[in-house]
């Protein structure tokens, strides 16, 4: 079935061992998108959710609304890894009994709730003088990894166990939880790695949603998709202006402030699709910062 013309949003479970690429790569190549995009990153030992846009939405992910992000995880105690979780080259260090320490851990998620520092992993796709830190990583070349504010909105521990510890966290655009688990075996003078990893949700956006697209693996050219309503990505006052607006917004032109509700950035809808995104300018007029169209 072919939708190459159509700009939409839509959510994918995606498989372990897929990369965030391979979701955009399988969508593209099978409904015949011109563009696919994604808003965030997971690792390929990590399965859940994934938020993608096509065509003409791929340039709308700096304005969605879904930033926080909620896993949940599983935390070894007793193993190290170059990677931070068990893709990588995975050594036991020591046997660790995770009931033993269940003070030390609560305490940990306890005292880490709130903005945080947080140094991401060296094999992760965040740029240090314009270059993947991953590819660092796979010469052996030395950086200096920045550290970084993240914020902890919420965590929970589900299970304590042997030498591992479940729990769910909710956590603001950008955070690794990986990292999480590494400073986590550090507080408790031992080592961690992530064994298992599900985003659960995106924003209001959850495993439950009625178009949520499962199964990718097993979708073809003649497979039925639904996006998402925009609505539910893009939390922005809209107006809808008639079909005469068209070519004066494809062409960047100012619109009289007449038009608009609130004084600052709107979408513009012509024929319930998205065409442009224009803000506040000088003498009583709205100029375009993204045109879609």
């Amino acid at each position: 079935m072919k939708y190459n013309d159509k700009s939409d949003f839509y959510l994918l479970d995606k498989p372990k061992s897929w990369t965030s690429q391979d979701l955009c790569t399988k969508l593209k190549k099978n409904f015949y998108f011109k563009k696919v995009g994604h808003s965030g990153t997971l690792d390929p030992n990590a399965t859940g959710l994934m938020l993608l846009a096509t065509n003409g939405y791929t340039k709308l992910f700096d304005y969605i609304n879904q930033n926080n992000k909620t896993y949940e995880a599983t935390a070894l105690l007793g193993y190290s890894s170059s990677t931070l979780d068990i893709d990588g080259d995975v050594r036991m260090i020591e046997n660790i009994n995770a009931l033993s320490l269940e003070t030390e851990i609560n305490t940990y998620f306890q005292e880490n709730l709130g903005e945080i520092q947080q140094t991401p992993p060296k094999y992760s796709a965040i740029k240090v003088d314009g270059k993947r830190l991953y590819k660092y990583a796979r010469k052996n070349q030395k950086v200096d990894i920045p550290v970084r504010k993240v914020m902890i909105h919420d965590s929970k521990i589900i299970k304590i166990s042997e030498n591992r510890i479940v729990f769910n966290i909710t956590v603001s655009k950008g955070t690794f939880i990986r990292s999480f688990v590494e400073d986590l075996g550090r507080y408790l003078n031992t080592s961690a790695i992530l064994e298992n990893l599900t985003r659960t949700k995106i924003g209001s956006l959850d495993l439950k949603h009625k178009n949520l697209i499962k199964n990718v693996q097993d979708l073809n050219y003649q497979s039925k998709i639904s996006p998402l309503n925009w609505i539910e990505v893009l939390n922005m006052p809209s107006i809808t202006l008639d079909i005469k607006f068209y070519d004066l917004i494809k062409n960047g032109n100012l619109i009289s402030k007449e038009y608009f509700g609130e004084n600052k950035e709107t979408i513009i809808t012509i024929n319930n699709e998205i065409i442009a995104i224009y803000e506040p300018f000088k003498d009583n007029k709205y100029k375009p910062t993204k045109v879609i169209i």
